[in-house]
């Protein structure tokens, strides 16, 4: 309704009805649900362990296990100390889940993204593809399994995921008859050449040339088919040589 004053400017003012139904602060349009404590402080505590991972992740794989120390990792994630004690027991619990966490994301991310149905060698470059694919947002977690993949600091379920870890990756490979021994050296001699290569490039040139990582998977499987080769079929080819 709109009504003029004397002697005052134009006042619009509003009509509100007396009726409960129609009253803003009853109308449900108006009502907020608030979210309950209880579930709130668990949201919080869940974030700040979810940082506290992260930044674990980060600093075990920039600079080892050892030279890393709780007071630096509660500083990365904004936390205090006394908070990642209360999620974690010490530092070998913290470094033991933040593992597990990388190698399941990482053996997710092989089932979703590397073909089985392939041959040998297409599987490899496959795989090759596929560590530059997970490396690109996961780049910390690639290196922390790489270098704990046979560490002494792994715990009895850390181990179990290892080595369950190791023997998908080569699976992907199916070593030959003769070379059974190596399949469980075949993750860490891939992982290991991929992860040195990455960190070359980040130090001196902070980035890669996909046309290298191409050649290197080539060098790497060039000396793969070698020791997959049966031994009959490595004399063959001497005797071939010599003729």
């Amino acid at each position: 309704m709109v009504t003029r004053m004397e002697n005052s400017p134009l006042i619009e003012t509003l009509d509100i009805s007396t009726d409960p139904e129609l009253t803003p602060d009853q109308d449900p349009i108006y009502e907020t649900e608030k979210e309950p404590p209880e579930e709130k402080l668990n949201k919080k505590q869940d974030e700040s362990k979810e940082r506290i991972i992260r930044s674990a992740l980060k600093l075990f794989a920039e600079r080892g296990f050892f030279e890393t120390r709780i007071p630096e990792i509660s500083a990365h994630a904004k936390v205090g100390v006394g908070t990642m004690y209360r999620h974690f027991r010490n530092k070998d619990h913290l470094f033991n889940e933040a593992f597990r966490i990388s190698v399941q994301e990482f053996s997710e991310f092989l089932d979703r993204s590397i073909s089985k149905n392939l041959s040998p060698k297409e599987q490899f470059f496959d795989f090759w593809k596929g560590l530059g694919l997970f490396s690109q947002g996961k780049f910390d977690q690639l290196i922390m399994i790489e270098r704990n993949l046979s560490s002494y600091i792994l715990d009895e379920e850390s181990s179990k995921d290892a080595l369950a870890l190791k023997q998908k990756i080569s699976e992907y490979f199916a070593p030959a008859q003769n070379d059974k021994n190596l399949r469980l050296l075949y993750p860490s001699l891939i992982l290991g050449s991929f992860t040195g290569i990455l960190r070359y490039h980040r130090i001196h040139e902070n980035n890669i040339d996909p046309s290298l990582l191409e050649q290197s998977a080539e060098m790497l499987w060039e000396g793969f088919s070698k020791v997959r080769q049966s031994p009959i079929t490595k004399k063959k080819e001497k005797q071939i040589k010599k003729v």
